[in-house]
């Protein structure tokens, strides 16, 4: 090989990696673009929230970023307020409760550009260690899983009934889902059989890929 192509040959590997190296930094900038949208989003969300949940008496503390998915926000419902140990139907304070908060849940995650981003929101039942006497620690995780099931359907069922709505209740349906946890997922730090393991939580899951659309915004969103 002569000199002259040598030359031409090193010069286009230089142009190569340059080229590779601008893609690099590109995709890294949109990359951190994509993050910094999701997490003000996420922000914007977990503030609004706060916001309306404690004009409808559930403390803001409930509130909080995921801090195993970045894509996520967690609602704690104190479930000493909506269930007896062992049952599955709420009382009726905590129903008044959820019916109290839901229209203005529902305001927020289906209404403004908020509503692009959700991806889901998972209703998840939860349950202390208590089972039944005489019964197998094996049946009795079973017995919880029932029951953590049962309580997150009834939470489902009770926020549906406050929705008049028909825009509301559809957006609402088209994103809730109902799980039970039973007694495998506890809070940390807290007695396995504590009042606050007995809980509803919601997960409002955000789209990893945000999307760019259009809509209308939301009074609250501004």
């Amino acid at each position: 090989m002569s000199s002259q192509q040598t030359g031409h040959s090193s010069s286009f590997t230089d142009l190569m990696a340059s080229l590779l190296a601008v893609f690099v930094l590109l995709f890294v900038a949109a990359q951190n673009k994509k993050h910094g949208e999701r997490n003000e989003d996420r922000d914007l969300l977990i503030r609004a929230l706060r916001g309306e949940l404690t004009q409808a008496g559930i403390d803001s503390a409930s509130v909080s970023a995921d801090p195993r998915d970045p894509n996520a926000v967690v609602v704690v419902l104190p479930e000493k307020l909506f269930f007896r140990r062992g049952e599955a139907s709420m009382l009726d304070s905590g129903k008044a409760t959820v019916r109290r908060a839901t229209p203005g849940l529902v305001r927020i995650l289906c209404e403004g550009k908020l509503r692009q981003r959700l991806d889901q929101v998972v209703v998840e039942g939860h349950t202390d260690i208590t089972i039944p006497p005489g019964m197998s620690a094996q049946d009795g995780k079973r017995y919880n899983l029932r029951l953590s099931q049962l309580r997150s359907m009834d939470f489902v069922a009770t926020s549906t009934e406050a929705l008049s709505d028909s825009a509301q209740l559809s957006c609402y349906l088209a994103l809730v889902s109902a799980t039970g946890r039973g007694q495998d997922d506890p809070i940390r730090n807290v007695p396995p059989d504590h009042d606050k393991q007995r809980r509803v939580q919601l997960k409002i899951r955000m789209h990893e890929e945000l999307k760019d659309t259009t809509t209308v915004d939301s009074p609250i969103l501004q």
